[in-house]
């Protein structure tokens, strides 16, 4: 078994160190404009290529491996660094500053402990105390590097995460696997060759993921979101991993007997196949937030942010972006996490017909889109409907005579919320059922009031300007028709002239001559 695991290690950290030696002169001689982000990224992969040799050839206890595996560490760091350092944004608070600094300096404590192991090899007591501490050094290093990961991939903006999501995700697997590799190494107290031997070819699977990330996003361009605010939550979510870990190895090592390192293998598998298949979902993302906004934070909506996104939403429309009464829903959609809406406004007649719809194209629309009830209730109350409530006749304040039967029949229909302005209905907003389903509680009608006026504002304001417009496009038509009449005037004038002087003067030979000319003149 033990030349098995001999093989499997040599052999995968010798693809490992060929696959990252290419992708490195890969990297650098590509013919683009090379920035510090490039130049850096070159150096962690040649960095990454070296420490894979050095392990293949010489081992993972040798210094050389040790060495080479803290340069690997700092290279990474570094290129982390410069792509928050060169990201277009706000600055970044000064707190994730100083934990960049502080694994720099625990990478420097990494080199100097290592540095003493072969010193004190003739103590067992020291070199224990040496091993350990380098243990410790660590993990603290693979749990603050998954911080800033997280914080990285947080801060960037929605519009350029997709060029980072590939390499966050590589370096994430990478310290994920080095934090279980110590830490099940300091709890056991054994060498866990398993785990030490994979390490090579999970290594060889990630360079073909940055090889990718690289075709994706050549020029490494980063930009902030304009909320960077440093976020605790990776942290505790690691720390609670790292602790529930614990627990279970020490279990496992205590019941499991012979087949205890089995168990911890396929433990570890097991949460990372976990994770790589909960992650992505965005049914268990949503659900994940709803918990998390009841028993972690006094408040469901972290208000600034979410005025800040909405008003983002609406108020930049940019070349690309969607037309502004989509944008109008999307805007109050992204609140709830609703996957789909539509508006409707009220015509010339007082009747609600359809203005925009989004991501919503099943649900069918009358021409005829409410009852004679419904525009005045809804002005009169400004009332949020929950059409699970009204279907299970638990609503109350709800005039069932102003809800039409289609709103009602349409199982996705979720919520319908008035857009009142000066106590007049500017519209109607539609909203799908979300993801995870739920009720409305008092800070969602709250926030959803205070959204629903704001956009009703805006409604009022772009059919002012509709109205300004046609106003002024009519001013052009009649300033144009003034001219036209002007002249259309003066030539009938010339013609009743000539008319009339024709029954007197229709024999004299130059009367006929200067009529002929002034119809000439007129037709012209």
């Amino acid at each position: 078994m033990g030349a098995l695991l001999d093989n499997i290690s040599i052999f995968g950290h010798g693809l490992a160190a060929a696959l990252f030696g290419a992708l490195a002169i890969w990297q650098f001689q590509r013919k683009v404009d090379r920035n510090d982000k490039q130049i850096w990224l070159g150096i962690a992969i040649a960095l990454t290529s070296f420490w894979a040799l050095s392990v293949a050839v010489e081992g993972y206890f040798s210094p050389i491996s040790r060495f080479t595996e803290s340069l690997r560490n700092f290279g990474w760091l570094a290129f982390m660094f410069m792509l928050l350092r060169t990201g277009e944004g706000r600055d970044e608070p000064k707190t994730v500053n100083i934990i960049y600094a502080a694994l720099a300096l625990v990478l420097v404590g990494q080199v100097i402990v290592d540095s003493l192991i072969t010193v004190f090899v003739g103590s067992p007591r020291l070199e224990g105390v040496t091993l350990y501490t380098s243990l410790v050094l660590r993990m603290i290093f693979a749990v603050g590097a998954l911080v800033l990961v997280h914080n990285l991939y947080s801060i960037s903006a929605p519009e350029t995460r997709w060029g980072i999501r590939l390499p966050m995700a590589s370096l994430a697997a990478i310290w994920t696997f080095d934090l279980n590799l110590f830490t099940i190494t300091y709890l056991t107290q054994q060498f866990p060759a398993e785990l030490h031997a994979m390490r090579g070819p999970m290594m060889a699977i990630i360079a073909p993921i940055l090889v990718l990330a690289s075709v994706r996003n050549s020029e490494w361009n980063l930009k902030l979101s304009r909320s960077v605010a440093f976020r605790s939550l990776s942290l505790i979510a690691i720390g609670s991993y790292l602790l529930m870990m614990i627990v279970i190895a020490t279990a496992l090592q205590i019941i499991g007997g012979d087949y205890a390192r089995l168990a911890q293998i396929s433990f570890l598998f097991g949460t990372s196949i976990g994770a790589l298949l909960l992650l992505p979902s965005e049914r268990f993302r949503a659900s994940l937030k709803v918990k998390l906004a009841k028993n972690f934070f006094q408040h469901r909506y972290d208000y600034r942010s979410e005025w800040i996104r909405f008003t983002d939403t609406i108020g930049r429309p940019g070349a690309d972006s969607a037309p502004f009464h989509e944008r109008v829903i999307k805007a109050i959609a992204d609140i709830t996490d609703s996957p789909a809406g539509i508006l409707l406004v009220p015509d010339d007649s007082g009747q609600l017909v359809l203005q925009s719809r989004w991501n919503w194209s099943s649900i069918q629309v009358p021409a005829r889109a409410c009852t004679v009830r419904t525009i005045p209730f809804f002005e009169d109350t400004s009332h949020i409907v929950e059409f699970d409530a009204l279907r299970a006749d638990k609503d109350d304040k709800c005039d069932p005579a102003a809800i039409p039967e289609w709103m009602i029949q349409d199982d996705r229909t979720w919520t319908a919320v008035p857009l009142v302005h000066f106590d007049r209905l500017a519209g109607l907003m539609l909203l799908a059922r979300p993801r995870i389903n739920r009720t409305l509680d008092w800070e969602d009608l709250d926030m959803l009031r205070v959204v629903g006026r704001q956009v009703a504002s805006y409604l009022a304001e772009s059919r002012s300007q509709e109205s300004l417009s046609e106003v002024q496009r009519f001013d052009e038509f009649n300033r144009r028709m003034a001219f036209i009449m002007h002249d259309l005037k003066n030539l009938v004038s010339q013609l009743s002239l000539l008319a009339r002087n024709a029954k007197r003067h229709a024999e004299n030979p130059e009367f006929q001559a200067d009529m002929i000319e002034t119809l000439q003149d007129s037709a012209n």
